[in-house]
């Protein structure tokens, strides 16, 4: 009897936690879930309590649904594959066994011959922009190249996660350099986020090209949806 009520304990203060700050409770969930911390049942309760918890929180009404390229100086001609060919959502799952299958993203490649993270046209790093309005909700800048600790093994290198109200969407942005915004900041459509670099496990390689991984997935179950249509309906920015 001890033992249940310690757990709804814990569980009601949790669930408390995340009310007072949704974005924090956010990246510790996306932390448990990355560290495969967390079984596949409780994060799917917690997929659906964020459901509710983060509308409530940053409603829609308070946000612009203006979409932008997520990179200045780029746009469409600049996504790999044509038409958007490169998404591959496979049976990806954000949670559960198959959450590394396949490739639910588009990539955006940039001109960096040299592979030193600076636009080659212009010898300055590439702004990487938010997709709409949004609140910070995961932003993690710890990648060192040669290291399998502390999330540095992982493919995404330093990444940003970033809730939409307007369009109840997370935009994930991986594969940064340097990172302007922290967790629980609300950035403007269009704004500056990070800059672009080659931080990741594959992406670090030289084989591969610099590109920005961009991935959307739904608020209310986490499945991918395809950013081409709307990388189609963005503006760019110059």
């Amino acid at each position: 009897m001890f033992f249940v009520a310690f757990a709804l304990w814990v569980f009601a203060s949790s669930a408390c936690g995340e009310e007072r700050d949704p974005a924090r409770g956010w990246q510790n969930f996306e932390r448990a879930v990355r560290e495969e911390r967390i079984p596949l049942a409780e994060a799917l309760r917690r997929i659906e309590e964020f459901s509710r918890i983060l509308p409530a929180a940053y409603p829609a009404r308070d946000s612009g649904s203006s979409l932008f390229f997520p990179l200045k100086g780029y746009g469409l001609r600049h996504v790999g594959g044509k038409r958007g060919e490169g998404y591959r959502p496979s049976r990806y799952e954000f949670v559960g066994p198959r959450r590394r299958i396949g490739h639910p993203a588009q990539d955006i490649f940039v001109y960096d011959g040299n592979q030193d993270g600076l636009d080659d046209r212009s010898g300055k790093p590439i702004e990487v922009l938010a997709f709409a309005e949004g609140i910070v909700v995961s932003a993690f800048a710890e990648w060192v190249p040669g290291f399998s600790v502390n999330g540095n093994g992982l493919r995404g290198g330093n990444y940003l996660w970033i809730y939409h109200p307007d369009l109840r969407l997370f935009s994930y942005s991986a594969h940064l350099a340097r990172l302007l915004v922290e967790t629980g900041e609300r950035v403007a459509g269009g704004a500056p986020i990070a800059t672009l670099g080659r931080s990741g496990t594959n992406a670090y390689a030289e084989r591969s090209p610099t590109h920005l991984h961009f991935m959307l997935l739904r608020l209310e179950d986490m499945k991918p949806v395809n950013p081409y249509p709307l990388l189609q309906a963005a503006r760019a920015t110059r």
